[in-house]
């Protein structure tokens, strides 16, 4: 079992957004020591680490709830899962075209400028 400081460390989240997550539902509350401090699994530092993954795609806490309830149904979701998944997939795929026209933009500009262009 690790600390919350532990899970923090390893997850690259702050302890308010782990907190933050099982408040709404993201995540099971948390076994508790002698001490009342918050105890997580392994399993419970991988989730977290996904939920972490999900968010930087662009996913919302409001999705990821969703995503959760249905593993916690079980494998008759798989198909919503997995079309879910594929769908922030494609998201992360547009964004990243997004991006590498973005780049080729910059990319022209500063050819520009490296030859004395003032625009």
């Amino acid at each position: 079992m690790f600390t919350i400081g532990h899970v923090a460390k390893e997850t690259g989240l702050n302890i308010g957004a782990i907190r933050f997550y099982e408040r709404k539902g993201l995540l099971e509350p948390a076994a508790r020591n002698e001490q009342n401090n918050r105890l997580y699994s392994e399993h419970e530092l991988n989730w977290l680490v996904f939920i972490k993954c999900l968010r930087e795609t662009g996913m919302s806490v409001e999705d990821i709830k969703q995503y959760y309830e249905m593993v916690k149904t079980g494998t008759s979701t798989l198909p919503e899962r997995i079309m879910l998944i594929q769908e922030q997939k494609q998201k992360l795929l547009d964004d990243i075209e997004e991006k590498k026209q973005q780049l080729v933009h910059l990319e022209h500009k500063l050819d520009r400028y490296y030859r004395g262009e003032n625009y």
